[in-house]
Order: C-alpha cells, then sequence, then structure tokens
C-alpha cells in the first residue's frame, strides 16, 4: 500500500497499536489462557465422522439453529434469547458496531481485555476507563458513577483478564438497576468461577452475557461463541452479524462439544484444583506478590518482569508479559496448565527467583 493510500485508511484505525501476540518457540506454552486438555480422540472422531457425511458445496444457515439450540440448552434459557457468532471476540464487536458512532462512550473497567478499548475507538466512540482497587479488584462505587454518566455501554470482564478478579451477582444487579446503559458481560472465564450473571438475566433487559468454547471446553481453534440477552435485544444485535460466518466444521464440532457437559466439568475441577495450587506456591516464592484469580489465569508481580519473562523463555516455559497493561508495571500471567506444565514454570521461575 503507498503512502497516499495509506490516508484513506480512517484515523481512528491508523491511531491504535494493534493486537500483536509475538511467536515463541517453548515446550511450555502458558500465555494464551488456553485449556490444558484437548478434545478427546473419540468425540473428535465423532466431529469428524458427521462432517464426512455432510454436503460441503452448499453455504452454512445464517444462523444455525441446531448450534443455537444446544447453546440454549447449555445456558439454560429460550433460543430466542440466543446468538452464536464466530468467536465471542467478533460477537463484542457487533455489539460495538450497534451501539458506538462518535459521541458515543463506553465504560471499561481497566486494565481488561484490550479489544474493547480498540473497537470502541475504530468506532470513533469514547472508551471511559475506570481503575480496579489497589487488589486489582473492581471498584465496584467507581464502576456505578461511570454507568451513571450518560455511557450507552458497560463492558466487563467477569472474572477479568489479566487481573482474574470478578463481580459479584449482588454488585452487578445493583448496577445494572442504576443506568439504562447496555451492560455486557463477558463470562469467557465463568466456568471456572462460582457464579454466573445468567442468573440475573430474566430480571435485567438491559444484561448482556457473552460465553465461549475457547476457554473451559477446549476448543479455541473451532471458534464459537454465543450472545444471551433479551429477545428484543439478540434481534437487534443480529443484524449486525455477518451471515454465514460460522462454518460447517466449526457449527458441528461445537453441537458435539456442548452435549459433553461431564467431561467439561471434570476438566474444570481440574484447573481449579491446579490454580489453587499454583497460587499458593507462588505466594511463597520470594519477590513475587500473586493475586487471588477466579479464572484459569493468575496474575503476579515482580520487580523486572521483562527479564523474568524472557528467563523463563529460555527455559522452554512461555507466560505473558502484561507489564504494558495499565496500571501492571510489574505484571506477568500464567495460564493454568497441566499439573507437569505448572511445575516445570513454577520450578523455572523459582530458580530465577532465587538469583535475583
Amino acid at each position: 500500500m503507498s503512502v497516499k493510500a495509506i490516508k484513506r485508511i480512517r484515523p481512528e484505525v491508523r491511531a491504535i497499536d494493534g493486537y500483536h501476540l509475538v511467536a515463541y518457540d517453548c515446550a511450555v506454552k502458558l500465555n494464551q489462557n488456553e485449556s490444558p486438555f484437548d478434545v478427546p480422540p473419540h468425540v473428535k472422531d465423532r466431529i469428524l465422522a458427521r462432517i464426512r457425511n455432510l454436503q460441503w458445496s452448499r453455504y452454512p444457515e445464517p444462523m444455525p439453529q441446531d448450534l443455537v439450540q444446544a447453546a440454549a440448552s447449555y445456558v439454560g434459557f429460550a433460543p430466542e434469547q440466543v446468538m452464536v457468532a464466530n468467536g465471542s471476540n467478533s460477537i463484542i464487536q457487533h455489539i460495538l458496531n450497534a451501539i458506538v458512532a462518535p459521541g458515543v462512550s463506553v465504560a471499561i473497567p481497566s486494565p481488561s481485555f484490550s479489544l474493547y478499548g480498540q473497537f470502541t475507538e475504530i468506532l470513533g466512540g469514547t472508551p471511559i476507563y475506570v481503575g480496579l482497587d489497589e487488589s486489582f479488584g473492581y471498584d465496584t462505587v467507581a464502576l456505578n458513577e461511570a454507568a451513571a454518566s450518560g455511557v450507552s455501554a458497560v463492558i466487563i470482564c467477569s472474572p477479568n483478564n489479566p487481573t482474574g478478579c470478578d463481580i459479584s451477582n449482588d454488585d452487578l444487579a445493583v448496577l445494572l438497576e442504576a443506568t439504562d446503559a447496555l451492560v455486557v458481560v463477558d463470562e469467557a472465564y465463568a466456568e471456572f468461577n462460582d457464579h454466573s450473571a445468567l442468573d440475573l438475566l430474566s430480571a435485567h433487559d438491559n444484561l448482556i452475557i457473552l460465553k465461549t468454547l475457547s476457554k473451559a471446553f477446549g476448543a479455541a481453534a473451532i471458534r464459537i461463541g454465543c450472545l444471551i440477552a433479551h429477545p428484543d435485544i439478540v434481534d437487534e444485535i443480529h443484524k449486525i452479524k455477518l451471515p454465514f460466518d460460522i462454518n460447517l466444521f466449526s457449527r458441528v464440532a461445537a453441537i458435539e462439544l456442548l452435549s459433553d457437559r461431564e467431561q467439561i466439568e471434570q476438566n474444570v475441577a481440574y484447573v481449579v484444583e491446579e490454580r489453587d495450587r499454583v497460587f499458593d506456591q507462588l505466594s511463597g516464592i520470594r519477590g513475587i506478590t500473586a493475586y487471588p484469580s477466579k479464572a484459569n489465569l493468575i496474575l503476579f508481580e515482580v520487580e523486572d518482569p521483562g527479564s523474568v519473562f524472557e528467563q523463563l523463555a529460555e527455559k522452554g516455559v512461555l507466560i505473558r508479559n502484561v507489564s504494558g497493561y495499565p496500571g501492571l508495571a510489574n505484571g506477568l500471567r500464567t495460564c493454568i496448565g497441566t499439573r507437569e506444565e505448572n511445575d516445570a514454570f513454577l520450578s523455572a521461575l523459582e530458580s530465577i527467583m532465587e538469583l535475583a
């Protein structure tokens, strides 16, 4: 693209840095909050057998009703309250496309998932960032003030990435009642928590909840997310969604995975047990401050995060350097892998900190 042509790109797009992830070749990969469990071979076989017998030459349904029904059954709501799409990231984009225009503001806790603010800025809106408290938990007083300040939406990741904090249903109910803004609760990590905002949905028509198969279901590669909201809200957001965005493979795979709840519950229980063990051991390492988490990730602070990150990578352990996030100048984040992966991380980190 020539320099002159670049000028045709909207200034809101040119102004942002974008989403970047540098590739490292490490045996232990704990940097993207993925599940340590792949889809079991027998489930893959069922998926492949179903796909082989379907016709590939036809477009998929614009909104595959069998997948909508499977997702609705999983969350316990009527199909008309559910929309599925190509990953929850795209649903966030659809919601903001429906809401944001120049002059529109969106309240976003910070630090949190960076795409909320990036999408808002690209659309010409104004992110209103609400800082977390001193322990990297949600400042509910500040959130309520922001929600009542004329914003069109509030986006809360609960549990939060990268801090692991959550918002209680009691605090969320207060916020929902205090504003007519849309309140979007991104529950990408909620399976690892002890509660869900789904319990509030029937009483609050300004609540939107997002789910994904990328984390607890161990299916980040198939890119399936869903939105749960009042049917009127679903209808409006559906107007933004591209038709045919869910391919044949993803549709069939998602339906199979949503039916295998017992295995998912076992995997989640394993991750939660490991998360608590890793947190306890991290808390005992000299020079580390670790923060409690309700997700499959743990935020911790060290004096020199860049050096610790690189030394871990040299030892074959890849985590996430989050020291560039607002308020996290000393921050690193690890996700929870298998016991063996977690032990490799803890052993490598302990040896690094002993020499620090």
